[in-house]
């Protein structure tokens, strides 16, 4: 169980409160080494988009290759089709000079033989011009078919190509966005370390002399005025200073019972949740931002010893020389 109480800084008017300087170079401290930490973090970032980038140069040259590969394969295609087309032209014009649009069949050769061996050599030069079409068709549509499947696996290998520089592109876009507010977080860290640091070369060492009570020539003391009759009247019934009460809520809280502090500190003298609901505290059964039950608990946790265990170095200042 967490028993020491957060310091913070509140400025009330007409009763200045300064943040002890111990807890002002705990503070730039902390806010250094978040600092450091997103230095680090922008380091480990620029070594990312190095990487992205370097696998996006390897993409597009990938890319590039590949287009040209297109373009080598494309100019195949188109001599393989012209190459085609003057086969296809040649075959027709073939046609129709052995055939004069009539069909050239056995029976020709054997209706305008002379003899035998003219007989014989007209049936070879039918078959010999039979087989070539068939061989010449047959390799125009192997040839056709080859083609097709060639542009189709082009086709192909240009779209995933293409879908990979996209995405290469995207991922490099995620990480300079990224890197970007980084970058201005760890700026706004930057600046606020040199206010912190300004304020700290201007800070007064102690803060227990710029707090008063209410009668201690200190005015009525605004809304804080309010919660001095309570303490007076709990400090006398624990037998503790009610001046040093009044200066160590002051100190805590600026004498605002609503107060929620960093770490979840709560009320006049910030009392962590768990602190609170303690079997010491007779008053835990009231709300942690009753500002009556907080003075009441404070006066009899300094009179069981807790003050410097609690809220040091706070209780130092308000109780000086104890």
């Amino acid at each position: 169980m967490r028993l020491v109480a957060a310091c913070s800084l509140v400025v009330v008017v007409g009763l200045p409160v300064v943040v002890p300087h111990p807890a002002r170079a705990a503070t730039l401290q902390r806010t250094r080494d978040k600092a450091s930490q997103l230095a680090a973090d922008v380091g480990k970032l620029d070594a990312r988009i190095g990487g992205a980038v370097r696998q996006y140069a390897q993409a597009t040259a990938a890319l590039q290759a590949v287009r040209a590969q297109i373009s080598d394969n494309t100019k195949r295609q188109e001599l393989a089709r012209g190459e085609l087309a003057l086969a296809r032209a040649t075959l027709a014009a073939r046609a129709v000079a052995l055939y004069k649009h009539a069909d050239v069949t056995s029976l020709d050769a054997v209706f305008t033989a002379s003899d035998f061996g003219d007989l014989v050599s007209g049936l070879n030069m039918v078959r010999s011009i039979t087989r070539s079409d068939h061989d010449v068709l047959r390799t125009v549509v192997q040839t056709s078919s080859q083609l097709a499947i060639r542009a189709e696996s082009l086709i192909a290998d240009k779209l995933t190509a293409q879908r990979l520089a996209t995405q290469r592109k995207a991922e490099v876009a995620q990480i300079r966005a990224r890197l970007c507010g980084r970058r201005a977080l760890l700026s706004s860290v930057r600046d606020q370390v040199r206010v912190l640091a300004v304020k700290q070369e201007a800070a007064p060492s102690s803060p227990s002399q710029t707090v008063t009570p209410p009668d201690a020539g200190g005015g009525s003391g605004g809304g804080q005025g309010l919660w001095w009759p309570l303490i007076q009247a709990a400090a006398s019934a624990s037998g503790v200073s009610p001046s040093g009460m009044y200066r160590l809520m002051m100190i805590e809280s600026g004498g605002s019972a609503g107060v929620v502090g960093p770490g979840g500190y709560c009320g006049l003298f910030q009392y962590a949740p768990t602190t609170w609901k303690g079997s010491w505290n007779p008053y835990r059964s009231a709300s942690i931002g009753d500002g009556s039950a907080q003075i009441k608990a404070t006066a009899l946790a300094l009179h069981l010893g807790h003050g410097h265990a609690w809220w040091d170095p706070s209780y130092s200042w308000a109780f000086p020389g104890k």
